[in-house]
């Protein structure tokens, strides 16, 4: 058990999910040789604009991803940070992810106006992530912290539950171990006393 007990350990899993964003922008790439890949194959335009853009969006998330990592496996980090951290990487992540799929719909689609309405929607989403990594590591406690605890403890949980659905191929299956292994890890850390102490759920 001593590999969920040190908190650089997160950084291996971070890696793996780094590595499946590589190989996930490789096959991105690699469908421009293919037709019928995506649920807009029958409204795209342009499909080596469409997924390139994506494809960029997805080495740049697999970037944000091995550079998290790399942190997490090179010093030590509280609990606390690191949890800060993952939902930065993921708030980042969603908002490159979102733009560069937003952009491809908008302009490699006949149907640009659904673009704009996911890229308004990611930027929100987004945002929100980003703000609420910012909030969790401010070292203030609070009825504002103890909900935020309470989301994170509901969203890790979900996060855990949905990963351990059965999978439709060997790529999600990939997919739902990195996940499951998050998930895990994530509960760990955000149950652990001091982190509930920081957050003042606990006295």
């Amino acid at each position: 058990m001593m590999f969920f007990q040190d908190t650089r350990s997160i950084g291996v899993v971070f890696w793996i999910a780094a590595i499946l964003n590589l190989v996930e922008t490789i096959v991105v790439l690699s469908v421009l040789l293919f037709d019928n890949m995506t649920d807009f194959s029958e409204i795209i335009t342009n499909r080596e604009g469409f997924y390139f853009v994506i494809g960029i969006g997805a080495l740049l998330s697999a970037a944000i991803y091995l550079l998290n990592a790399h942190r997490m496996m090179s010093r030590k980090m509280s609990r606390l940070e690191i949890l800060r951290r993952y939902v930065l990487t993921v708030g980042l992540c969603a908002l490159i992810d979102g733009i560069s799929v937003g952009l491809s719909v908008y302009l490699y689609t006949s149907d640009p106006d659904a673009g704009i309405v996911m890229t308004v929607f990611t930027l929100i989403l987004s945002v929100i992530l980003i703000l609420l990594s910012m909030y969790i590591a401010n070292g203030k406690k609070g009825v504002g912290k103890k909900v935020v605890w309470a989301i994170l403890v509901i969203v890790f949980g979900m996060m855990l539950i949905t990963s351990l659905m059965p999978a439709e191929n060997y790529w999600q299956y990939a997919e739902n171990i990195t996940n499951v292994l998050i998930a895990f890890f994530m509960l760990t850390f955000v149950l652990d006393r001091e982190v509930r102490i920081d957050m003042g759920v606990q006295s």
